[in-house]
């Protein structure tokens, strides 16, 4: 719409008449018809007005080159699952890390395995000196075979109703001590090899070929990492934030990530430190991780689906300690203006903050460039 001189003076003459048509009132109209045709007239002028300075601030806006509009970047608000973390230290352990000891004494005599070698349940990891028990079965078998024989003719004469019957108890009894006495041996035997009690990693050995090793000295360490799990005091104050199943992120040289579970919270509050212990699940082998290793913990405390929440740092505060945000928004003409909003948030974690009220999903909130807007400048949305 284009001004002129003319136009404007229409508008002046045409205020003019209404004001005098209201003010020589119409003798014939009374009461609340005069007052409605008033208002009736005057609402038309201010129609007309505004279109009229609507139009003035079009042209102004072309023709005058200081007005500018900020530069901006959007962030668009989404919804989608917040979730809140504390973080705690545990203790990597392990019901499979143990010191194996010899069940008798004697000089070792062969080591079967290397440090370092994974092995299954039953392997033999070392053999000590049993020369002296070899000789004693050696002893019992040969007794053993003549008991067997003489008792296999005595017991042959005893169907036979041949001989008496304290005879051929002696050969049973004789037979049945021997054989009792071979399997001893044999199990003192065994006591002199050390073997893998499950599968695992052979740590350490101890001894070496041609030592003394006794029940009281250590022989190997066996270890298995297949079924860790890692044990944290937590302070009482999350005693109602933490259940069995909730997840856990563990961090592990300050860049390996592992993902567990809680399969366990105490029940008992320790006098000392105010706290209560977590067990937390492992699920298979983990390289980064060894027993009785120290590691961080975030165990997650609150989670909510579908909820809003945008980077800590697009918040701000007023005087009066409002959280405010600037948002995208359009005037009257259309164009982008910076209008500010105030929100009301929760709780923080990660770099963000979730919004309880004040937001809508998909709403642009202003990102870089808010900090030097004001409510109601224009702006230009640009992609950095």
């Amino acid at each position: 719409m284009r001004l002129t001189r003319s136009t404007t003076y229409s508008y002046a003459a045409l205020a003019m008449a209404v004001i005098a048509l209201v003010s020589c009132g119409d003798t014939e109209t009374s009461g609340i018809e005069a007052l409605k045709a008033e208002l009736d007239s005057l609402k038309q002028v201010r129609s007309e007005v505004e279109s009229h300075i609507l139009a003035v601030e079009e042209q102004i806006d072309l023709m005058d080159t200081t007005v500018k509009s900020e530069l901006v970047t959007a962030y668009t608000a989404d919804q989608g699952t917040f979730k809140h973390y504390f973080d705690v230290y545990g203790n990597v352990q392990t019901d499979k890390a143990v010191t194996l000891f010899p069940e008798s004494s004697g000089v070792v005599t062969s080591i079967r395995v290397v440090e370092g070698q994974r092995v299954s349940k039953g392997t033999v990891i070392m053999i000590l000196d049993t020369e002296l028990i070899e000789k004693n079965i050696q002893e019992v078998e040969t007794s053993l075979d003549l008991a067997n024989t003489l008792f296999e003719k005595q017991q042959r004469l005893w169907e036979q109703n041949i001989g008496s019957e304290v005879q051929y108890l002696e050969a049973k009894n004789r037979k049945e001590t021997l054989e009792n006495s071979l399997e001893t041996l044999r199990e003192q035997r065994n006591k002199g090899t050390v073997r893998a009690p499950f599968g695992g990693v052979v740590d350490e050995i101890l001894p070496k070929i041609g030592e003394l090793a006794s029940v009281q000295m250590p022989a190997a360490r066996l270890v298995s990492l297949e079924e860790l799990y890692i044990t944290a005091d937590v302070t009482e104050r999350y005693i109602t934030d933490v259940a069995e199943g909730d997840s856990v992120t563990i961090v592990c040289n300050r860049e390996d990530t592992i993902h567990g579970a809680i399969g366990r919270v105490g029940r008992v509050i320790n006098p000392t430190n105010r706290s209560f212990s977590i067990r937390v699940e492992l699920a298979g082998e983990s390289a980064a991780l060894r027993p009785n290793s120290l590691v961080a913990m975030k165990v997650n405390d609150f989670t909510r689906n579908e909820v809003v929440s945008i980077p800590s740092a697009l918040i701000m505060q007023d005087g009066n300690g409002d959280d405010y945000v600037y948002v995208v928004a359009m005037d009257e003409r259309n164009r982008k203006i910076a209008r500010k909003r105030n929100i009301a948030t929760t709780m923080s974690y990660g770099g963000k903050t979730m919004v309880s009220e004040g937001l809508e999903n998909g709403e642009l909130i202003i990102n870089k460039g808010s900090r030097s807007v004001r409510d109601g400048d224009l702006i230009e949305v640009t992609k950095i």
